[in-house]
């Protein structure tokens, strides 16, 4: 068998078995299935958000189980597992047979995608997508989309970011298709910026002023006790304070007549406008042309001399 070929009834064998489970398990809330080839057999883990339903009653469901797939799809030493989804609402091929369940039970499709839609939303998915195709409101087929947020559509993203499943619904006007695309909540899109958090810094908590141990308190009481020692007299004391006034009295007094001599031996300053006419006397002085007596003898002369004529 060539390589293409075995590739291929691989996949359709899987499919066939994903159809299978699906219809088996309805009730169970088949969520999709792996197959595991081990040198000794093969293990088919059976994914669904109601494990104890498809385990079945002392496990009676996984015996039937195994017994059709050995027989009927020819899987050799087949072993199955059962796991629980953790969230179901975030499994696409959960929701899409939830809905379908629902639609065959009467319930409107706009009032049923739009609460699962919401669900998901607040599961954490980062979008989801909704399409209902069929005859819904008439007789004629149509489709109607739910979506909220982003949902990848091609590229690796879509590969391999978003879940997705689609399921069909009998209804009496006809077969109602419903597919489901739920993108991850740890999808990495291209083009789009994750900003870290800043590391936080541990400030310095401020020191505090210790508080007295009773060892100094008692060395403290010693010093004190120690310097008022052979002073057993009230009236001692009452003198002692009244020295130390007198002291510092005295102290005041003799800084005060310091000061007053300090101000008796500097002379008191000029006055600014005094000194400024002075300045400009001077200068008015220094400006003045000197004059020679003979030129000034002869100018009397020639006065005299107009005044007779």
């Amino acid at each position: 068998m060539s390589a293409i070929k075995y590739f291929i009834d691989r996949n359709t064998r899987k499919l066939a078995l994903d159809e299978f489970l699906s219809h088996e398990l309805n009730s169970a809330g088949y969520g999709g299935l792996e197959i595991r080839k081990m040198p000794m057999r093969t293990e088919v883990v059976i994914y669904s958000s109601r494990p104890g339903v498809v385990i079945g009653r002392r496990g009676s469901k996984v015996r039937e189980l195994t017994y059709i797939l050995e027989t009927e799809f020819g899987i050799e030493n087949i072993q199955i597992e059962v796991s629980e989804i953790e969230n179901p609402w975030l499994n696409a091929q959960v929701m899409a047979s939830r809905l379908a369940r629902q639609l065959e039970r009467g319930v409107r499709f706009r009032r049923m995608a739009y609460w699962i839609l919401r669900r998901i939303m607040r599961a954490g998915a980062l979008g989801c997508e909704i399409v209902v195709k069929g005859k819904l409101s008439s007789r004629r087929g149509r489709y109607q989309k739910f979506k909220q947020s982003t949902v990848a559509k091609t590229g690796e993203p879509a590969d391999v970011f978003v879940d997705e499943a689609d399921d069909k619904a009998v209804l009496k006007p006809g077969v109602t298709g419903i597919k489901v695309r739920i993108m991850k909540p740890d999808a990495r899109l291209p083009g789009v910026v994750h900003v870290k958090e800043p590391k936080h810094r541990e400030e310095p908590e401020p020191q505090l002023l210790k508080e007295p141990t009773e060892e100094e308190e008692a060395e403290e009481e010693e010093v004190v006790e120690e310097g008022l020692e052979g002073i057993t007299d009230m009236d001692e004391l009452r003198e002692l304070e009244e020295l130390d006034a007198l002291e510092l009295v005295e102290e005041s007094e003799v800084e005060d007549s310091e000061l007053e001599a300090e101000r008796r031996e500097t002379p008191p300053p000029e006055p600014k406008e005094a000194s400024e006419e002075n300045g400009e006397e001077e200068a008015l002085s220094d400006e003045a042309p000197s004059v020679d007596l003979d030129e000034l003898e002869e100018l009397e002369d020639l006065d005299t001399e107009g005044e007779d004529e």
